[in-house]
């Protein structure tokens, strides 16, 4: 008997169909694949699983016992417990609260700090995390430790039903986690396993299920697995990865629209220098940790610089917050790394959310023109690639890939000629990847000055003219032309520049 069987899903949020129909089993022992686009129905299904979405109808059996839906304490007495994609964690309590966060240690009614810290402790140590400060707010970790914490907090309970929903989107490596998952497999726990990086479910997983538009389209297995065939059954339609070419060459004269000299931001970056031109992508490579999130966020005015100088279309300025940033010259604005906490307005919708930059234009005698928000939010979501149906929705109950669309919109439509995007493809699938790229070229080819982060090598290979590379804080190499390749990059990113160009790697 399976330990999970799901039948006759159904779920629609207005003429939404979010799953239709949709049904899997599997049995205890498994680590079992669920794919699909952005919007296909993964997360309805694993919100189902976990308790805080009740279907319109369906049923769901654990052990052959029908579960009670819509309640997440009946969920995780079942033995189901979820690592979401958009964390859960509390950024205003420790890392031991959260950690604990269910079941805190009290006495006489009251939680002992000390004591939570103490077996947050041994928690952490246990599961190879004792990196980890207990006593640390969480809002102040880096979103690659959020990540782990989250996966912590899962783990730890051992789970029957280890649900993880895109559980590597910020981890610079795969083999703590998928040494902790084929353990929990070899336990015995059935483990659902939500990713848009099929190279790791090839890897991972022993079956996989295929999801399109709220149905179930399809399955896998070892024997059958290919890429190509999967991308095609999400998408309903064959797809070339193809990155898409630059159609025009970067002219000679083109200006340098943002260059920084000796550019830190406290003591994360040291001595950068570094710019680009009108039409120009330019890659930043780094290994976890080494200064790049530090760099973009001063840049863009939402970190605090602490030396050098910024020079925006020529002229020095001082960029101390995101809106003197976007004041800036041509404006600069930036792409933040975690959009659920720093990109959206979640209980807005996508028109609103993609409109702010233009509420004062939009507005009469205080009151905003809904008609012209509208038409003016569908053209810039369209140039983003974001469907219009999805206009009107809140933006929080998106799939990651359409909210990333309307920050995209949104950035368009600042007219910010500027744009620092880091790690945009985040957490969202293939098909929304290959329109962020368009974005990205569409947005350079326009005549903007595109500085692009990105934890997969190959965008940068595929898409920039030029790609530096930090370390330690530092810009410690630069490769342009046939000589960005993934090679040369990760060498440099380890800190070997001895078959590199050398940027700034001797300053002090």
């Amino acid at each position: 008997m399976n330990v999970l069987e799901v039948s006759g899903l159904n779920k629609y949020y207005g003429d939404s169909v979010a799953l239709d129909n949709a049904g899997i089993s599997v049995g205890a022992g498994v680590i079992h694949a669920i794919v699909g686009e952005n919007g296909a129905g993964k997360s309805t299904m694993v919100k189902v699983l976990s308790g805080m979405v009740t279907p319109d109808s369906g049923e769901v059996k654990i052990d052959g016992t029908v579960l009670e839906l819509g309640v997440p304490k009946v969920s995780r007495s079942a033995g189901v417990f979820t690592a979401f994609q958009e964390l859960s964690l509390l950024p205003n309590l420790t890392v031991a609260e959260n950690l604990l966060i269910a079941e805190l240690p009290t006495r006489s009614g009251v939680v002992s700090r000390r004591a939570v810290q103490g077996q947050a402790a041994k928690i952490l140590k246990e599961w190879g995390v004792d990196d980890l400060d207990p006593g640390l707010m969480v809002g102040q970790l880096p979103l690659s430790a959020k990540q782990r914490l989250e996966l912590v907090r899962t783990l730890s309970h051992n789970p029957k039903i280890l649900i993880l929903d895109e559980p590597t989107a910020a981890l610079p490596d795969t083999d703590w986690l998928f040494r902790h998952v084929r353990a929990a497999r070899d336990r015995g726990a059935c483990v659902l396993y939500i990713s848009h990086k099929l190279a790791e479910i090839g890897q991972l997983c022993e079956s996989g299920t295929i999801m399109r538009n709220g149905k179930i389209v399809g399955d896998f297995n070892p024997t059958n697995f290919s890429h190509d065939e999967i991308i095609s059954s999400m998408i309903g339609r064959s797809i070339s990865m193809a990155f898409p070419p630059r159609v025009t060459a970067i002219p000679a004269d083109a200006p340098i629209l943002l260059k920084a000299i000796d550019f830190e931001v406290g003591n994360r970056v040291r001595g950068v220098d570094l710019q680009v031109r009108e039409g120009e992508i330019v890659g930043v490579a780094g290994l976890e940790g080494q200064g790049q999130r530090e760099l973009f966020y001063g840049l863009g005015g939402a970190s605090p610089v602490t030396g050098g100088i910024v020079e925006v279309a020529g002229t020095a300025t001082k960029v101390s917050n995101p809106r003197k940033a976007l004041k800036a010259g041509p404006g600069i604005a930036l792409v933040p790394e975690e959009r659920k906490r720093e990109g959206i307005f979640a209980d807005l919708t996508s028109v609103t959310n993609i409109s702010v930059p233009a509420l004062k234009k939009l507005s009469f005698a205080g009151i905003i023109r809904r008609g012209p928000e509208r038409k003016l939010a569908m053209e810039a979501g369209r140039d983003a690639h974001m469907p219009e149906e999805y206009l009107g929705r809140d933006v929080g109950r998106l799939s990651g890939g359409n909210q990333q669309k309307s920050v995209l919109a949104r950035t368009n439509l600042t007219g910010a000629k500027i744009l620092l995007m880091f790690d945009p493809t985040r957490g969202i699938d293939p098909s929304a990847k290959l329109e962020v790229y368009s974005t990205l070229r569409t947005s350079a080819a326009n005549g903007a000055a595109v500085l692009f982060y990105s934890t997969e090598i190959p965008e940068l290979v595929g898409l920039c003219d030029r790609v530096i590379v930090m370390y330690h804080g530092r810009a410690v190499a630069e490769f342009e032309g046939e000589r960005i390749t993934e090679d040369a990059i990760m060498q440099a990113a380890v800190g070997n520049t001895s078959s590199a160009t050398a940027a700034q790697g001797d300053k002090s």
